[in-house]
């Protein structure tokens, strides 16, 4: 794990920098080489999609289930297997996409921790190596998570409104600190995967 971590890292690093030597601004190659690794992940998102599309169709017979065989636990899981077996369901197809995507995420956040942005290098009023003086992109953080939660979310679900409004606080408690660079890569990272939702959601299947 330790060497495909640290090869991750080298890719982005090379990425990042070959970017650099284009556009001469380590602001603007974050966000470009963001937006590149987002459409790399694609077919990754089209698969998460696509899985969670059956799972929500399936529920109403998922529901059924429950109620009727809720008493005995080893029945319910083996209709419930069934069931995903009858419409060719594979119920963890939403997380493993999101699960390969957790590597290139983190040695992403690995390679701009690790001192590749120059100390003086500066993005509107960010510096990329310090953390938001004016906390805007934290705020921007949260509300995008928030809009995302709000497209992705099923608004009957209890949960699922909870997170809604617990996940961007979330967001804007762990990223306030964060340097300029990455606080910029999440920002654009979000709004990258806020727009791929919207054109999945209207094209459809």
């Amino acid at each position: 794990m330790t060497y495909l971590y640290e090869l991750l890292k080298q890719l982005i690093s090379s990425l990042l920098l070959s970017v650099d030597n284009v556009v001469q601004n380590f602001g603007i190659s974050i966000i470009i080489a963001t937006i590149i690794v987002r459409i790399i992940l694609l077919p990754l998102t089209l698969k998460q999609d696509k899985s969670m599309k059956a799972m929500k169709k399936i529920q109403p017979e998922l529901e059924i289930l429950k109620e009727k065989y809720g008493n005995d636990k080893q029945l319910l899981n083996q209709k419930t297997m069934e069931l995903y077996q009858k419409h060719k369901v594979n119920p963890a197809g939403g997380c493993l996409p999101l699960l390969v995507q957790l590597p290139i995420l983190f040695a992403l956040f690995g390679v701009l921790r690790g001192g590749i942005i120059p100390e003086d290098s500066k993005f509107l009023w960010l510096e990329l190596t310090k953390p938001d003086p004016f906390y805007i992109f934290p705020l921007l953080n949260g509300a995008i998570s928030f809009f995302q939660q709000k497209l992705m979310g099923n608004s009957d679900n209890p949960q699922m409104k909870n997170m809604m409004y617990m996940f961007p606080i979330m967001m804007i408690f762990i990223s306030y600190k964060m340097p300029g660079g990455l606080q910029l890569y999440w920002l654009t990272s979000s709004l990258t995967a806020v727009l791929q939702q919207y054109f999945i959601m209207k094209k459809g299947d």
